[in-house]
Formats: structure tokens, C-alpha cells, sequence
């Protein structure tokens, strides 16, 4: 009775799925077909080195729903990630290393200390760090691990040639993103209804 019935139906649920074309594998070629990874994409494009709560926000998906795409953007090398101040941001592969420091540096200036510091520097170049916390009223600590993380990013350079201590300047990409990053504090704020 019952276990006819079941063994029918495990069947008829395999030849349905052999039939119907089963497990569709997401390649380079398709990965780009799905509605929501295609908006992904092109948010990543538009704001490289944003995470993945603000990309959901932003897109109005569940982290976990995101997620999963994002990783299968990054199984089929569209889109990299990177571990930034402990969040997984997020950039286009098409653009190379300049995409990746662009990515790096925007997610380091999304910080409000950060982005000070940037910006007094590029007003403001050959300051050491007492100079910077004091004139930002910073604590020196503060200042020093922004100075650290912009420094690795290569966003300043340091310089101890005439001093004990280094003085630090922006550098190209430095100025570059400083510049170009009010674009992302003018993007609007995805509201609730």
C-alpha cells in the first residue's frame, strides 16, 4: 500500500526532475540572466566597495538572498570581495587593480573620521598626526589608525625626510577619491514605506 505509493512517488519525482532539465548550474555565460544579480552588478559597478547590508538595503533584498548572489557573481569572477574594517566589500573584476584600490579606498572614507581626515589632508597636505587630531579635535589614537588603513589603501604617503615625525600628503588616488566621494553621500537614502 503506502510503501508502492511512496516508491511511485520518488519516481515520479526523479523523472520529473531528469525530464523537466533538473539542477540549472549558473555559468559565466548565464550568471547575468537573473533579474536581481544584474541589479547587483550594476550597483557594485555604480558603488564599488559597498557592503553587503548596504547593497541589500540599497536593493531592498534580505542579506542572505544577496549574499547568495554575490557569491555566485564571485564563482564566476564578475565581482571580488575583500575584508574591510570587518565587512566584506565589494568590487568589479573588470576594472583590474584600479577597481580594487578604488573599492578599498571608497570603503575606508565611508567612515565620518576617515573621510576628515581625507579631507583635511587634501586641504591641508605635509601635517603629522598631532597636527591632524588636534585641528579635527581627534584622539591621536583615532587619528593613527585611520593614518594606518588610508596608508595601506595608498590613499596618503608619509614622509620623515625633514622630521622625526612623518608628515603625510594624499596621494593621486588620494585626491582622486576625495574628490569624486561626495558623489556617494549625495545618493539617496533608501527609505522604509
Amino acid at each position: 500500500g503506502i510503501t508502492i505509493a511512496l516508491v511511485i512517488a520518488v519516481i515520479a519525482t526523479i523523472a520529473a526532475f531528469f525530464t523537466l532539465g533538473g539542477i540549472k548550474y549558473v555559468t559565466p555565460e548565464n550568471v547575468l540572466d537573473t533579474e536581481v544579480r544584474k541589479n547587483l552588478y550594476q550597483y557594485i559597478e555604480e558603488y564599488p566597495g559597498s557592503h553587503l547590508r548596504e547593497i541589500a538595503r540599497e536593493l531592498d533584498l534580505k542579506p542572505s538572498n544577496a549574499a547568495w548572489h554575490l557569491r555566485k557573481l564571485e564563482q564566476t569572477n564578475l565581482v571580488r570581495s575583500r575584508e574591510i574594517g570587518g565587512k566584506k566589500v565589494y568590487y568589479l573584476v573588470d576594472g583590474g587593480i584600479e577597481a580594487r584600490k578604488e573599492a578599498i579606498a571608497e570603503a575606508i572614507l565611508k567612515n565620518k573620521n576617515a573621510r576628515e581626515i581625507m579631507l583635511y589632508l587634501s586641504e591641508n597636505p605635509g601635517k603629522h598626526l598631532l597636527e591632524i587630531a588636534h585641528a579635527l579635535e581627534l584622539n591621536h589614537h583615532t587619528v593613527k589608525w585611520h593614518i594606518k588603513k588610508m596608508f595601506e589603501a595608498e590613499l596618503i604617503d608619509g614622509d620623515t625626510s625633514n622630521s622625526a615625525y612623518p608628515v603625510y600628503f594624499p596621494t593621486e588616488l588620494g585626491y582622486e577619491v576625495a574628490k569624486n566621494f561626495s558623489d556617494y553621500l549625495k545618493k539617496p537614502i533608501a527609505r522604509a514605506a
